[in-house]
């Protein structure tokens, strides 16, 4: 029997209007009376997760867990405070957003410990992509010693092109990422967050915490931040609009798309 369903957020478990669908609702609140935990797992912070998630059914989430910043902390639902967190050096995120500012076009989410994200340089296109599923303050200028003194939880860069974000993988000097997890989610982010952190061990870390197998584990994504989750899992499952990448590390393609509500079809086939 499978006890927890852990979920990415965005174009997974969210529509592309960022909302929940209606099917995602009903099979969540079956699973509930079966004792099944349902855990989103986002690379955004709790509480921009929680407030995408605010006109579920109370039951939904009750007595649950959520797995943020790809895994870097876990917070019992309804405590701001994580009761598991990492952080990334500030030194480290000044040499990411120096070689941002020196290539020119590439714009930047700089992620507070507290929730808050902070974003450089970015276009239209991305700040209408945002809005209505993550808060952003927007800074100019080319210096961000106004966090040195403020914890840090990850950063990305962000370009909506994700072939050119791989190149520039590529080309950007290793020790620039050395030592650090990367990661590509929403067709245009390039992550960065601390070393050892992925969805894949914050999904180990809760079950652990919760002594549940990872064999009575559901992972469902869409992309490559979703590979390490569906990987730790006893099951991956992905939509059927996920990324190649993240479907050769899946157990199995869903029919339905992040639309649909991939809840239902996950419900019917391997929970009920």
């Amino acid at each position: 029997m499978y006890r927890i369903v852990a979920t990415d957020m965005d174009e997974t478990f969210l529509g592309s209007d960022h909302r929940v669908p209606q099917a995602n609702v009903e099979a969540i609140l079956a699973m509930r009376k079966k004792g099944v935990l349902f855990v989103p797992a986002s690379g955004r912070a709790y509480g921009s997760i929680m407030g995408s998630l605010r006109d579920l059914p109370a039951a939904c989430l009750e007595d649950s867990y959520v797995i943020s910043y790809n895994g870097g902390c876990i917070n019992r639902v309804g405590e701001n405070e994580p009761i598991i967190s990492s952080r990334i050096g500030f030194d480290r995120v000044q040499a990411l957003f120096d070689y941002a500012a020196d290539a020119g076009e590439i714009g930047m989410h700089i992620y507070t410990m507290d929730g808050k994200v902070w974003g450089w340089n970015l276009t239209d296109s991305e700040l209408s992509y945002l809005d209505g599923h993550m808060d952003i303050t927007v800074f100019e200028g080319t210096s961000i010693d106004f966090l040195r003194d403020v914890p840090l939880s990850k950063c990305l860069y962000v370009y909506e092109d994700l072939d050119l974000l791989h190149e520039l993988s590529l080309a950007m000097d290793p020790a620039l990422a050395d030592g650090l997890c990367t990661t590509f989610s929403s067709g245009r982010y390039y992550e960065f967050n601390p070393a050892g952190v992925d969805k894949g061990a914050g999904l180990r870390a809760l079950a652990e915490l919760l002594d549940v197998p990872l064999e009575q584990t559901i992972a469902c994504g869409d992309s490559a931040n979703d590979i390490a989750m569906l990987e730790a899992a006893g099951l991956g499952v992905v939509v059927s609009n996920a990324t190649p990448d993240a479907v050769a590390a899946s157990d199995y393609v869903a029919e339905s798309s992040c639309n649909d509500g991939i809840f239902a079809e996950v419900w019917e086939k391997f929970i009920r």
